[in-house]
């Protein structure tokens, strides 16, 4: 704190340690040798500390402080200041006035700038601190010296000597500590004991005041050594104290010969840090120990003058000031509160840094700087916890958001975003350690800020689920041919994940072609593969997917039709009592078994169902004298072929398949308002792909199996809702009053199903209001858009009024069946808004990440959520209608049509990798907002922005002609697309790829 702060700032960058010194003409001369050898000892020490101590910083460690900018100027010294609990001031001392020379205690509102004198104008002071209530502050001070007049008067005739001598600090026996009401400026002393009573601050609960004294080398009785020491050197008897706040309760937590001082409490109040001298005050360490002054453990062992030591919000890491790179070159570092790594450098300019502190929520950093003229002045700058971490070895850690700022901080969304979507939560798939790290840190941000759990006594609502199928020991199929053939799993046979479980006995086969049943319409007569088939009580052979060769039309209505589950469920009903599939030899894909790819909860079937290989399947056939190929070329123009019973083959089987049980995390925070009947729900889903087991990656190539982040899914969702949450309880508390109570909620197994936000409505009991929801708003381009219009017929005439207050260009979807948590809300008859930035080229892929993020379009649209929830509290009740002041504006659920959803091509045959725009702007085609990455589409030179107008020979003039020409797609067959770039038509080729 100031001691060594007035010193080292001061021309001489050695005065406190030359002022231990002087009075001991042995030490003297010895540190008159040292000053007289820098340049040689300087010069070496720089060299080697660079060589061994510090090797050539990382580029990221020159970023952990950004751009510093100057914050104060009036004065030729100012420094020491400190935060208030809520960031919006600081409390630093500063020499300012003309008649006294000496420090004087200010405090600064950093909104406006302007400084307000705290102390008396008298005498010297130092060390001042807020109180937490905000209502009060400490600082020392010499006011009641009766000899004060005679100080200043000599003070200022050094100070006109044009030959200055080195400046020292005085550790005036008359200092005490005071605490100053900051609305009357009242004076109230806290300490009245001879010795020098200084450094103080406030524990983070306000109850107790850490402070240094030397007051034991005035009544204590001291052996001669430490009487001789203590003439020569006051602060040798400094030590850490304790108090309660009002001053009492003194008590001592260091005994050591030499200075012990400089304390502060980390955040938590658990941990103390200080600097401790040795006996004759040449050097000085960092220490840390447990508040109640046990378990003392120095963090530094360099002999040199490291000291200032101030915790970061967090508890992780200390940031402290040392001149370990050379005598008069003081720079700032950082080191982990435990000690294990080595302190990292943080600032490389010219001249004295020292005495830094952080702001409350650990986004700033607050420090002294002194130029070679002598002058000191406060600089601030951005901190870069995340880089700090890195550079220190520590693992994330979920952002402090204590001080909190009405305008959304760019620079904490981001911090948020990296955080949530950084590689240590793996992508956060459902149910692993990474969602459960997510779950337990919002938790606790959600009990920081103050709010209520929504259920019960937990913030966390837990669960189940069936999150992956493994194949267990028991898998068996044994063909009964000439004699019984037991097929090898995974080479001839692998169980679908739907299958039904158990032992099924040995009965006959029948081949049943696709396996399909399409009913008639007005252009296709009934296409029905069991026609004349009786397969009760036996096993089917079918064939994957739908004829080949059949006209682009009829296959997108057959296409309808494909898919296992329906083909498994047609054997069911048909009598079978299996289901063997094959792909056929004539099927462009090249995997002969498929995956065992989980296909989510609730999706078995009741029987059992077994892919096979194409070998196997011709076994099977063998005997009837059936050539599968041959079949399968008219079973592709459209015919319908098949046989009741295969000649002398019977099949049994035994499916063993163990189902994963996991535990989804929904974390739910309530905020209640007096009087109110209903809870509006924010909402934002945590959860994403892990790697890309969730089933819906569209990662290809290289990309498979990496970590798919996340950031815009839904990282930049989950940030806006945290911001929203810490606004409206700080609202609260300042006087908001709103007509519904508030629910924040965070949800999980949104990307396997929406299954933390149908378990929520499953067990919530209050009425809700509304729900609106966050997902996907980190990529704002041209417009955000608000989707679900059409779930409340008010939301129209309000979203106009909103419409005209925001700086962003809204774009209105009314379609309340969007994939995502809103829907579930919606099936449930709440009337909802989902706030979307739109579909890109990253969207499930690794490639979404922090970096790609528009945080100024997200800081935008976090403020419009502000607006939105308040906009509506406000149109009855507090504002508008004060006889009613409960009532919220009216929402009239009402029910709609559903539309298609995006999330639809994730079910097509073939990919090329397109898209789309889900929320078009009148558009004559369809326009893409992008390509995956290596797909059909970017090989073939699509582009964002593009409109495809025709896709082969079909023309496109919508987003649902566009999934219909999809659907009739070939894999391997290139096909034209006609398109429209910057107004300018052209055409393209692009050849499609089955999705296996």
């Amino acid at each position: 704190m100031s001691p060594l702060f007035t010193g080292l700032t001061s021309p001489s960058g050695l005065a406190i340690i030359f002022d231990n010194m002087k009075k001991n003409i042995f030490y003297f001369v010895l540190a008159l040798i040292v000053v007289l050898s820098l340049p040689l000892f300087q010069s070496f020490g720089q060299k080697n500390q660079k060589d061994k101590l510090l090797p050539e910083s990382p580029s990221f460690h020159r970023q952990i402080i950004g751009t510093p900018r100057q914050i104060s100027v009036v004065g030729t010294r100012s420094g020491e200041a400190y935060y208030s609990p809520d960031g919006q001031h600081i409390i630093f001392q500063s020499e300012r006035m003309e008649a006294n020379p000496f420090y004087q205690i200010y405090q600064m509102n950093l909104k406006t700038g302007r400084s307000e004198l705290l102390s008396t104008g008298q005498g010297k002071t130092t060390c001042a601190w807020f109180h937490p209530n905000m209502k009060k502050a400490l600082f020392s001070s010499t006011h009641k010296d009766k000899n004060f007049n005679q100080k200043v008067q000599e003070e200022l005739d050094i100070r006109k000597n044009p030959v200055q001598g080195r400046y020292s600090w005085s550790f005036d026996e008359t200092f005490d500590i005071f605490e100053v009401d900051l609305k009357s400026k009242r004076l109230k002393p806290l300490t009245q004991e001879m010795g020098y009573d200084a450094e103080a601050s406030y524990s983070p609960d306000g109850k107790t005041i850490l402070f240094a004294s030397n007051r034991g080398g005035y009544k204590n009785n001291l052996t001669p050594e430490e009487k001789t020491l203590f003439e020569k050197d006051p602060s040798s008897q400094m030590e850490i104290y304790v108090m309660n706040s009002d001053g009492s309760g003194v008590k001592q937590l260091t005994n050591h010969l030499g200075y012990d001082g400089g304390p502060f409490f980390s955040a938590d109040g658990n941990l103390i840090t200080w600097r401790r001298f040795n006996r004759l005050g040449t050097y000085a360490e960092i220490w840390v120990m447990n508040a109640d002054g046990s378990e003392p453990r120095p963090l530094t062992s360099w002999q040199s003058m490291s000291w200032a030591p101030y915790f970061h919000p967090s508890g992780d890491y200390i940031v402290f000031t040392s001149n370990k790179l050379g005598y008069q070159n003081f720079e700032l570092y950082i080191i982990d509160t435990q000690g294990t790594q080595e302190p990292v450098r943080v600032t490389f300019q010219d001249g004295f840094d020292g005495l830094p502190v952080f702001s409350p929520d650990g986004q700033e950093i607050l420090w002294s700087h002194r130029n070679n003229k002598g002058e000191s002045q406060l600089m601030l700058a951005p901190w870069d916890d995340s880089l700090a971490r890195k550079a220190l070895g520590l693992p994330p850690k979920f952002p402090l958001t204590q001080a909190f700022k009405k305008e959304p901080n760019e620079k904490l969304l981001r911090t948020l975003v990296e955080y949530i979507a950084g590689p240590e939560m793996e992508g956060r798939l459902v149910g692993s350690e990474g969602e459960k790290k997510l779950a337990k840190d919002i938790s606790s941000y959600f009990s920081e800020l103050g709010l209520s759990p929504y259920f019960g006594n937990s913030f966390t609502q837990e669960f189940s689920f069936v999150s992956a199928v493994h194949k267990g020991k028991n898998n068996k199929v044994t063909l009964s041919l000439d004699k019984p053939q037991i097929l090898k799993l995974d080479k001839d046979f692998s169980p679908y994940s739907f299958s039904q479980k158990g032992s099924f006995p040995e009965a006959s086969v029948a081949f049943a072609g696709y396996g399909m049943i399409v009913p008639e319409n007005e252009k296709f007569k009934t296409y029905n593969s069991y026609q004349d088939l009786d397969v009760k009580g036996k096993w089917v052979l079918v064939l994957r997917d739908i004829p080949e060769d059949i006209p682009n039309d009829k296959r997108i209505y057959f296409n309808q039709f494909s898919r296992l589950h329906h083909k498994a469920m047609l054997a069911k009903q048909q009598g079978a009592i299996g289901l063997l599939v094959a792909k056929g030899p004539r099927s462009y894909s090249k995997k002969e078994l498929s995956d065992l790819r989980f296909e989510g909860a609730g999706t078995s079937v009741s029987l059992p169902v077994i892919n096979i290989t194409d070998e196997v399947a011709q076994k099977i056939l063998n005997p009837s004298k059936i050539r599968l190929e041959e079949w399968q070329k008219q079973l592709d123009k459209g015919d319908i072929r098949g046989a009741s019973v295969l000649q002398n083959i019977k099949l049994a089987a035994e499916v063993d398949l163990e189902d994963k049980a996991s535990t989804g995390r929904n974390v739910l925070g309530f905020l209640p308002m007096p009087g109110a009947k209903k809870t509006f729900v924010i909402g934002a889903h945590g959860d994403h792909l892990g790697r890309g087991e969730a089933g819906s990656s569209l990662a290809r190539g290289s990309q498979v199996g990496q970590i798919h982040y996340g950031a815009d899914d839904n990282a930049s969702g989950v940030a806006t809702v945290l911001m929203l949450a810490r606004y409206f309880e700080e609202q609260k508390k300042q006087g908001l009053k709103l007509p519904f109570h508030l629910a924040f909620a965070i949800w999980s197994g949104e990307e396997v199903g929406l299954l933390g936000s149908h378990a929520f409505l499953k067990e919530n009991t209050k009425p809700l209001y509304a729900y609106v929801n966050f997902d996907m708003v980190g990529r704002l381009d041209k417009n955000l858009f608000i989707q679900g219009l059409g779930s409340a017929k008010e939301w129209k005439p309000y979203l106009e009024s909103l419409s005209v207050q925001t700086p962003i260009s809204l774009q209105f979807q009314d379609d309340p069946y969007v994939p995502t948590d809103a829907m579930a809300f919606y099936l449930n008859q709440v009337p909802i808004l989902s706030f979307f930035t739109g579909a890109h080229g990253e969207y499930h892929t690794p490639l979404d990440k922090p970096e790609t993020l528009n945080y100024k379009g997200l800081g935008d649209i976090t403020q419009l959520g502000y607006r939105t929830i308040e906009f509506l509290g406000q149109q009855e009740g507090n504002k508008i209608n004060k006889k009613r002041p409960h009532q919220p504006l009216s929402l009239t659920y009402q029910k709609v049509e559903g539309g298609l959803g995006p999330n639809n091509s994730r079910r097509f045959r073939v990919f090329i990798g397109t898209i789309p725009d889900y929320v078009q702007e009148k558009t004559q085609g369809v326009k893409i907002s992008g390509t995956s990455k290596d797909s059909p589409a970017e090989k073939a030179g699509l582009k964002s922005g593009d409109i495809i107008t025709q896709v082969d020979q079909l023309n496109i003039e919508n987003l649902y002609d566009y999934v219909y020409a999809l659907q009739a797609l070939k894999p391997e067959r290139p096909v034209k697309l006609k398109v429209i770039r910057a107004n300018k038509k052209f055409e393209l080729e692009v050849t499609p790829v089955l999705r296996e």
